[in-house]
């Protein structure tokens, strides 16, 4: 099963929304995330949690463990269906920069909806590379 950030803040919501769960859901974000916190999930969790951007960013800040990344990041589905749209694929390495981690990964299983992508978080399909350069001009990247 592949993780999303809406299940998972879901889940911890249902926990409470006491600060250790809140620490204990950041900690889930930034290990699926590749190491980091991305700021597209700040507001997310802070308006689920019921609790200022700034009051998680101190959280975030304060607590060792925990690192705020700077970056948006977009995953491509690298199933066999999705995979054969190559130009998505060139599409995305061309818009790859410091803003913008591209990585492709496994199937997404969600073939008959492809090509799929996850951009911040979001999934989206019938992705084309038009759609990625109007995401990433949304980010200002």
């Amino acid at each position: 099963m592949n993780w999303n950030l809406e299940e998972a803040i879901t889940h911890y919501r249902a926990m409470g929304t006491d600060q250790n769960t809140l620490v204990n859901l950041l900690k889930e974000i930034q290990q699926e995330q590749g190491g980091t916190i991305p700021l597209f999930a700040v507001p997310q969790v802070a308006e689920n949690f019921g609790v200022k951007e700034s009051f998680l960013l101190a959280v975030i800040r304060r607590m060792p463990s925990l690192r705020l990344g700077d970056t948006h990041t977009l995953q491509i589905c690298g199933g066999p269906n999705c995979g054969k749209h190559r130009a998505l694929a060139e599409a995305a390495q061309k818009l790859e920069s410091k803003k913008l981690r591209v990585s492709f990964v496994p199937c997404m299983r969600m073939c008959g909806k492809g090509p799929n992508i996850k951009f911040d978080g979001k999934l989206y399909h019938g992705a084309t590379p038009e759609l990625l350069k109007q995401l990433t001009k949304e980010a200002g990247i």
